[in-house]
């Protein structure tokens, strides 16, 4: 019999008030990268890498209840000022890809997909994250999980919002 499941899909789109090559610049340069990623009250450190096509990049996540996280991106396709394109996994402290802290049942690989396109002078995203290889039970946590990243990424973009508009 074959498996007729269908692999969950999340999608948020956001428009911001800069450039393109600025917005991408906010996603693409680890530095301003940590000024904004992560939720409302959360703190991203790179540790080790690079934002580049078939590198990989090691960073620490402090949430806001002071919860420590490590995360590992390897970068598929970096085409400024268009796409992005990389997985990304929880790790420990070493970097090795390790099941997610908070959850008993979720994907070990997610697939972030980014496409930017210039609108009227600023710029439009679409974002789209899919889990990579997971069990039919991690497909159904992420599935039932969209309205939590909603607001994760919601939080996320309105910060990249107060730093893009400093750069202004």
């Amino acid at each position: 019999m074959t498996d007729q499941r269908t692999t969950p899909v999340f999608t948020i789109q956001r428009r911001f008030d800069a450039p393109i090559e600025r917005v991408f610049d906010a996603w693409a340069d680890p530095v301003q990268l940590e000024r904004w990623s992560g939720p409302t009250g959360s703190q991203v450190t790179v540790l080790t890498g690079q934002i580049a096509s078939g590198e990989t990049m090691h960073s620490l996540f402090t949430a806001a209840d002071g919860a420590v996280m490590h995360t590992l991106v390897r970068y598929h396709q970096v085409d400024r000022p268009e796409r992005l394109v990389y997985d990304q996994s929880f790790a420990d402290a070493a970097g090795n890809i390790i099941k997610a802290p908070f959850f008993d049942v979720w994907p070990h690989v997610m697939r972030t997909d980014i496409r930017f396109v210039a609108d009227d002078g600023g710029t439009r995203i679409t974002l789209t994250w899919t889990p990579v290889d997971a069990t039919p039970e991690e497909e159904a946590m992420f599935a039932s999980m969209m309205e939590s990243m909603t607001g994760g990424w919601s939080g996320s973009f309105d910060r990249l919002d107060e730093v893009l508009a400093e750069a202004a």
